[in-house]
């Protein structure tokens, strides 16, 4: 072989070679590029997760203020059906996640939830209930109690409520006699008449 065959050889090699390191050198900057990406896609990763966090604290702080202000609400109307229960005292709560809880804390027996009431308890309890939601400053509110569940025990109703001197006109219909009849209330009997 000739010089210029061992010449062509090597350039051929050459050339060969730089087209390899091209092809390298093109791989390097695609890699630089993409670890460039990487950065910026880590940083903007780091943001958001940043953000999120500050959205979850700001989500908690307004649940932690709307249960506070649940509460607040919860607490005024156990305080007003405490002026009307007979006895014990109302439970309204709110928990931070939003779970209300309504029950009567009755004297011997512990808090009992709403479900558990029975149905004279049920009964004097929607009373006190009906009247906490009552608007106080409306003129003519009345509140209808059908009481057939509570028995004798509508003379207790009837007294806690003359005792409240509640601002609202109470309508309590029964079909047992009701033994004595606190001051501030009107009985009215109805007679079934025979045909």
């Amino acid at each position: 072989m000739d010089n210029v065959g061992i010449l062509e050889q090597r350039v051929s090699g050459l050339r060969v070679q730089l087209d390899t390191l091209r092809a390298d050198e093109r791989l390097f900057q695609r890699a630089a590029g993409l670890e460039t990406q990487r950065e910026k896609d880590h940083a903007t990763k780091l943001d958001l997760e940043a953000e999120l966090e500050a959205a979850k604290k700001a989500l908690n702080d307004l649940r932690d203020k709307k249960s506070a202000a649940m509460q607040g609400t919860a607490t005024a109307i156990a305080e007003k059906m405490g002026r009307v229960l007979p006895y014990g005292e109302a439970r309204f709560s709110v928990d931070d996640d939003g779970t209300v809880f309504l029950g009567w804390d009755i004297p011997q027996h512990g808090v009992v939830s709403y479900g558990g009431l029975s149905g004279g308890q049920r009964v004097l309890f929607e009373s006190a209930l009906a009247y906490a939601l009552t608007q106080q400053d409306r003129q003519n509110a009345v509140i209808l109690i059908e009481g057939a569940e509570l028995g004798p025990e509508i003379g207790l109703l009837l007294e806690s409520v003359a005792r409240a001197n509640v601002d609202t006109q109470i309508i309590a219909c029964t079909c047992h006699e009701v033994a004595a009849v606190s001051d501030g209330w009107t009985a009215v009997h109805v007679l079934e008449v025979a045909q």
